[in-house]
C-alpha cells in the first residue's frame, strides 16, 4: 500500500468535505497539440485543444490568438477552423457490494448512478451526437450506440446483482480495447467513464499498466468511485485519482449523497477541437519540434513541444527523350550560307521527382550545356526548355545537365548526358556552284549563244555576198549555187568527241531499301583507282546525302589486279561490310554481292563480270 503524507491527507479531507474529486480538473488550463499530418508536406495540419483554468474547452478562437513555432521559429497560420464532432465514449461498470448500499428511501447507489445516466440520455435528441458503448463485469456489452432509445433500453435492462459481484479491472481493460478500435465518427476523441467499486491493493500494479496504455492511446479516463466516505482515503482511491490526472480526465467520489455530474461536462470538451494548417519551411531531414502558444487575454499558455520526424530531400531533375545526335544541315543544296543551317533550336523536356515523396512547387529550373547556363525557367512550364543551336557551325559533342530548385530552396543538378551535334557543311566546288546558280548560268549561256549566233549570221552574210560577186564575174557554164555538195566518206564517218561512248565501269554500287530490295535509282559506277565517299564534295568523289554519313566517310581502292578494297575513314556512324564494322580494321576485300553500309545507307557491290560458279566436284566416300 502506498504511504500518504500528512499534508496530502489534510488537503484530501478538505476536498472530500465539498464532494471529493468532483472539481479536480479546476486550475488546470492547458493546450494540447496532437495528430500532426505531414503527409502533404510542406502543407502541414494538426489538431489543437485549448482548455481554460476551469478545464472548459475554449471556443471562438481566431488565428490572431494562436502563435505557432517550428523548431523555435515562428510560422504564420494558414488556417484555424473550429470543429464539432461526436466523441467515442465507453461506460465501463465495475460494481461490487458497495453498489448495493441503500439510503433511507431504499434506493441503492447503483440505482442512483443508473438513474443519472438515464436522465442524461433522456435529455438528448433522438440521435446521440456521440458513439457510446457499455461494458459491465457480468458480461453485458452494447457497442457503438447512437440512438437514444437503444441507450435507454440498455440501461433499463442492466440490473446487476452487486452484492455477489467481485470487482476487477477487466471492464476497464475491455473498455480500452473498444475505444482504441474504429468509431462511427472519424477522428473522434476517445474517453472512458469507469464506474468502479473498491479496489484491492494487489490490483494497483494492473491499474498502472492500464493507465500507461490509456496515456499511449491518448484516451481520457473519468472515474466515478462508489463506496463509503472512508474509502476515498485509501491507496486505491489515490491510484484512481492519479489515473484521471495522467489521462486528462476527472475523478468523482460518490458515497450516495453527492450530486452526480452530468455527462455533458465530460463530452462537450471532447466534441470540440481546432484544426490548424500552416506551411512548413523545414529543409533538413530528421527530428523536429512544433509548439503552439495561445493568448487567452491575461495569460499565454504553451503546448508541450510535439516531436516529429520528417524526411526532406532535394528534388531530382531528369532529362528525358534526349537524342544522342542532332544533325544540322542546309535545307537546300542551292545555298552556301552557314547561317541557314537547320534546325536552329531543339526542345528539351525534363521530369522532376521528389525522392522524399513530398511534391512541392518549383521556383526555378536551369539548363546547362558544357557547364554554362543556356536556358532558365522562373515560371511554368518548368519542365520545358529550348536549346539554341544557331551558334554550332561545326560537329562537336556537348554535355547537358539540368538543375531544379524547389520552394524550400533545395536544389540538385542532374547527371550529364552527352549529345553529338553533327554539322553537314554546305557543298562547294564548280558543279555545286553551277547547281546553286543554274538560273544565272543558263541565262548567261543563252545570252552568249545569242551573241555568237548573231555574229555568225552577220559574218556569213558578208561572205556569201563576196562569193556571189566573184561568181558573177566568171563565165562558167554551171551555176555553182545549184551544184550538190557531196560529203566525203571520211567526213561522214567522223563523230563529235563528246558523243564517244566511255568504257563501262568494272563494278557498281546498287542502292538498297530497308528490306534489301534495290532502289529505282542509277547505280554508282566504280571506275577509278581510288574513290572516296562522304557528304563533303571537297573531300568525297561520291557525295552521299544522308545525316548518318560523315563528310569523309570511307575510301575504296582498285588494285592493279582489278580487286576492290574498302576502308573506313574514321566515320561517326561507321562503315559495314556484310554487317561487320570496319572501324580500325585493314581494308576489306570486296566480293561480288557484298552488302555495304555507309551509316544508314545500304548498297550491294556488283561486278560487271561476276565470277563464274565453280563446277561441282564428286568426292567418293
Amino acid at each position: 500500500m502506498r504511504k500518504l503524507s500528512p499534508t496530502f491527507l489534510l488537503v484530501f479531507f478538505l476536498i472530500l468535505g465539498e464532494g471529493a474529486f468532483h472539481d479536480s480538473a479546476e486550475g488546470r488550463e492547458r493546450v494540447d497539440l496532437y495528430d500532426l499530418q505531414p503527409g502533404s508536406f510542406p502543407s502541414m495540419s494538426a489538431t489543437l485543444d485549448v482548455f481554460d483554468e476551469s478545464g472548459n474547452f475554449v471556443t471562438g478562437m481566431t488565428p490572431d490568438s494562436v502563435s505557432l513555432f517550428e523548431d523555435g521559429r515562428q510560422r504564420p497560420l494558414d488556417s484555424l477552423q473550429e470543429l464539432q464532432q461526436g466523441a467515442q465514449f465507453v461506460i465501463a461498470f465495475n460494481p461490487g457490494p458497495a453498489f448495493a448500499n441503500r439510503d433511507a428511501n431504499g434506493v441503492s447507489r447503483c440505482d442512483k448512478i443508473l438513474a443519472a445516466l438515464y436522465e442524461w440520455a433522456t435529455a438528448r435528441a433522438v440521435r446521440l451526437p456521440d458513439d457510446v458503448s457499455l461494458v459491465t463485469t457480468d458480461g453485458l456489452v452494447a457497442l457503438h450506440m447512437t440512438e437514444v432509445q437503444v441507450v435507454l433500453d440498455t440501461l433499463t435492462a442492466y440490473q446487476p446483482q452487486a452484492r455477489s459481484i467481485t470487482p476487477s479491472l477487466g471492464t476497464l481493460s475491455q473498455a480500452l480495447d473498444i475505444v482504441a478500435g474504429p468509431s462511427v465518427h472519424s477522428g473522434a476523441k476517445r474517453a472512458i467513464l469507469f464506474v468502479t467499486s473498491l479496489l484491492d491493493a494487489d490490483t494497483l500494479a494492473t491499474l498502472e499498466s492500464l493507465a500507461a496504455r490509456a496515456i499511449e492511446l491518448d484516451i481520457h479516463v473519468y472515474v466515478w468511485m462508489v463506496g463509503p466516505a472512508d474509502y476515498f482515503s485509501t491507496s486505491g482511491a489515490t491510484a484512481l485519482n492519479d489515473l484521471t490526472i495522467q489521462t486528462g480526465g476527472q475523478a468523482f467520489a460518490f458515497s450516495g449523497t453527492e450530486d452526480i455530474p452530468d455527462l455533458e461536462t465530460y463530452l462537450v470538451p471532447l466534441r470540440h477541437t481546432y484544426a490548424l494548417g500552416y506551411t512548413s519551411h523545414l529543409n533538413t531531414p530528421g527530428n523536429h519540434t512544433l509548439e503552439v502558444k495561445v493568448n487567452l487575454g491575461e495569460q499565454t499558455i504553451s503546448s508541450p513541444p510535439l516531436v516529429f520526424e520528417l524526411d526532406v530531400q532535394p528534388p531530382n531533375p531528369i532529362l528525358v527523350s534526349l537524342p544522342g545526335q542532332i544533325v544540322r544541315q542546309s535545307p537546300a543544296a542551292e545555298t552556301a550560307n552557314e547561317q541557314a543551317l537547320t534546325p536552329t533550336e531543339h526542345p528539351i523536356a525534363i521530369i522532376v521527382e521528389f525522392p522524399d515523396n513530398h511534391p512541392r512547387p518549383l521556383v526555378r529550373t536551369t539548363l546547362y550545356v558544357d557547364g554554362k547556363i543556356t536556358a532558365v525557367n522562373t515560371a511554368t512550364p518548368f519542365d520545358q526548355f529550348t536549346w539554341d543551336l544557331s551558334g554550332y557551325n561545326s560537329s562537336s559533342q556537348h554535355n547537358l545537365q539540368v538543375e531544379a530548385v524547389d520552394s524550400l530552396g533545395l536544389s540538385k543538378v542532374s547527371m550529364g548526358v552527352p549529345v553529338v551535334v553533327t554539322v553537314i557543311e554546305p557543298q562547294r566546288g564548280l558543279m555545286v556552284f553551277l547547281a546553286r546558280n543554274n538560273l544565272w548560268v543558263t541565262g548567261g549561256a543563252v545570252l552568249v549563244a545569242g551573241i555568237a549566233l548573231t555574229f555568225i549570221l552577220i559574218a556569213g552574210g558578208r561572205r556569201r555576198a563576196a562569193i556571189v560577186a566573184r561568181r558573177m564575174g566568171r563565165k562558167s557554164r554551171l551555176d555553182p549555187v545549184t551544184q550538190p555538195i557531196i560529203a566525203s566518206a571520211e567526213k561522214a564517218g567522223r563523230q563529235l568527241p563528246w558523243l564517244h561512248r566511255g568504257k563501262p565501269a568494272p563494278a557498281h554500287l546498287i542502292r538498297l531499301k530497308g528490306n534489301g530490295e534495290p532502289v529505282t535509282a542509277p547505280p554508282i559506277p566504280l571506275s577509278g583507282s581510288e574513290m572516296t565517299f562522304g557528304t563533303n564534295p571537297t573531300q568525297a568523289t561520291q557525295v552521299l546525302d544522308d545525316p548518318s554519313v560523315s563528310p569523309l566517310h570511307a575510301i575504296m581502292r582498285r588494285e592493279r589486279d582489278g580487286e576492290f578494297y574498302l576502308q573506313d575513314a574514321h566515320s561517326t556512324a561507321g562503315t559495314w561490310v556484310n554487317y561487320e564494322m570496319l572501324l580500325d580494321k585493314p581494308p576489306r576485300h570486296l566480293q561480288h554481292g557484298d552488302i555495304i553500309h555507309f551509316g544508314q545507307l545500304s548498297y550491294r557491290f556488283m561486278l560487271r563480270k561476276p565470277p563464274g560458279k565453280p563446277k561441282p566436284r564428286i568426292v567418293s566416300q
